[in-house]
């Protein structure tokens, strides 16, 4: 039996209760100050470039390997360091569940594809239990690349989330 973060199951998914009012929460996917603080793995810089919040809105960023392992990787992998990554909202209820749908048309060699990714938030009595799914890849590595970006982005989200709550303490 495949566990949901193996590459071959059907979704990556992901849990975390945080002690932290959902609008900070929510804040934190949907502005760019707040996804610039969290939403590129360690050793990637993430730069947003549109963000439209609205279903069909855009939500275009760019990210940067900066970390010599992460430049070396993809080099090895044959791919640039620079990936500009365009996508849309395409489900927004709000302080609840975001959808979005990623174009991932920068990987060479790769013919393009959609990529969807939803985070679901709970307020349950003051905390808030987000919820994380996204779309495996079709190549088992990407899907490998995709649960250590994530884990690193969620460690970087929680840093975030914690700072956020302590400035407002």
């Amino acid at each position: 039996m495949l566990h949901a973060n193996e590459p071959g199951a059907g979704t990556i998914r992901f849990e975390r209760i945080y002690d932290a009012a959902i609008e900070d929460v929510w804040a934190l996917w949907t502005t760019s100050e707040g996804l610039e603080a969290w939403f590129a793995p360690e050793g990637m810089r993430f730069e947003v470039s549109a963000l439209d919040l609205r279903v069909g809105g855009a939500f275009d960023h760019v990210m940067t390997a900066v970390g010599d392992e992460e430049i070396a990787y993809l080099a090895q992998l044959g791919r640039p360091p620079v990936a500009r990554v365009s996508g849309n909202f395409i489900e927004i209820v709000h302080h609840k569940r975001l959808g979005i749908r990623f174009d991932i048309d920068f990987v060479p060699g790769v013919e393009s594809y959609p990529y969807d990714m939803v985070v679901e938030l709970h307020d349950e009595a003051g905390r808030v239990r987000m919820v994380l799914t996204a779309d495996r890849h079709p190549d088992a590595e990407m899907t490998r690349g995709a649960i250590m970006g994530l884990t690193s982005q969620l460690q970087r989200f929680d840093l975030a989330i914690a700072a956020r709550t302590a400035r407002e303490s």
